[in-house]
């Protein structure tokens, strides 16, 4: 009798330290699909669009929520999110290419802007380059910000819309202070980004919405792609949210702001971008993709900074290059490694409660399991 509840005790003690075990380590997925539901469940909160590229450079795609809180659609891989700074990668990319046909004869900010219009900022002597624009370590302060005021007709609910080149030219001359000598240390920028598509568009002779669709959507064939919303995308649009799920306007920029955070587009589209990446896909953009790749500065825990592309090192041992985007209504993702060629794309239509970096993160570490 006394043996049996020995066992009877030993018993109990195994199953609660197998329970506690259990809840330690989290949920125990049996497969890649059961993972991203899971991680999808815990952070959508109204729609999402997941893709994946598995390490047998499947594509696999998942659907969340709905289109919007007013309806139960569900966004389909053809639905149009916003993926805000993520457009940042695409006018690095552009920008490689042009460096590496010969389009600068330097990388010297101020040459390519018009003489008399515009005076850019400089710091212990030091003049803003190129590189610096694309990897945040110009010194221009995010947005222009309390030192220049508000343009006529700003609304805070779509920040860029009220800009025009003109704003930007007159913040840059008369009232921008770099907040480090160039090249030295590294902030965050959406007017240095913005800056280097605008004068993509001034090389070109054309403008920088122009260049962007010839040189990367119509040469991937991201047809479902825009900076500003056609009638056939708001046909299929996923409707952007605040984290209080409420709808709000979509973003929209005029010339100089475009280059930093203004894409609409698609899953299908982005599947397209991805595996040009990742060089899954013949691509005259390649050895221009490969270059925004390589890592230019040390941004502490967020890793190194290539042009544009972040790269981090994951505790699981992979590398993974990646950027997000967020506006008012929307959280995206896109992230790679180039080892395995594997990748994710993340597309919310809110925004949500958790840095939409770490749930890529989730993802490609969930990816490299199965």
């Amino acid at each position: 009798m006394v043996i049996s509840k020995v066992f009877c005790l030993v018993g109990m003690l195994f199953i609660l330290s197998c329970a506690t075990d259990k809840t330690s380590v989290g949920p125990r997925f049996q497969s890649l699909e059961e993972e991203i539901n899971g991680i999808a469940k815990t952070y959508t909160r109204v729609g999402a669009m997941i893709g994946v590229i598995d390490k047998q450079q499947q594509k696999l795609i998942f659907s969340y929520g709905s289109k919007s809180v007013d309806t139960n659609e569900p966004p389909d891989a053809n639905t149009v999110f916003e993926i805000g700074s993520i457009t940042k990668t695409f006018t690095a990319t552009i920008a490689a290419d042009m460096y590496l046909n010969g389009y600068f004869s330097d990388d010297t900010v101020g040459h390519y802007l018009p003489a008399g219009q515009v005076t850019m900022p400089s710091k212990d002597g030091v003049e803003i380059q190129f590189i610096n624009l694309l990897t945040h370590t110009s010194g221009i302060p995010r947005i222009p910000g309390t030192s220049y005021p508000y343009p006529p007709g700003y609304d805070p609910s779509n920040p860029y819309a009220a800009y025009t080149t003109a704003h930007v030219y007159n913040y840059l001359t008369n009232y921008c202070t770099l907040e480090f000598t160039p090249g030295t240390w590294w902030l965050y920028s959406n007017t240095g980004v913005g800056l280097m598509g605008h004068i993509e568009g001034l090389v070109d002779g054309t403008s920088y919405e122009t260049v962007l669709k010839r040189e990367i959507f119509d040469e991937l064939g991201m047809d479902n792609s825009s900076l500003f919303l056609t009638a056939d995308q708001m046909n299929n649009l996923a409707i952007g949210h605040n984290i209080n799920k409420q709808i709000v306007p979509n973003y929209d920029a005029q010339d100089i702001f475009q280059g930093a955070g203004f894409i609409k587009t698609s899953l299908n589209d982005m599947f397209k971008y991805l595996e040009a990446n990742l060089g899954l896909v013949q691509t005259p953009l390649k050895d221009a993709m490969d270059l925004t790749h390589q890592p230019q500065f040390h941004q502490g825990s967020m890793g190194d900074i290539g042009l544009a592309w972040y790269i981090l090192e994951l505790d699981d041992g992979q590398t993974m290059v990646y950027h997000g985007g967020g506006t008012g209504g929307y959280d995206s993702f896109l992230g790679f490694n180039k080892s395995l060629s594997t990748g994710a794309i993340i597309l919310f239509n809110s925004k949500v409660n958790e840095s939409v970096h770490t749930i890529g993160e989730l993802v490609l570490k969930a990816i490299n399991k199965y």
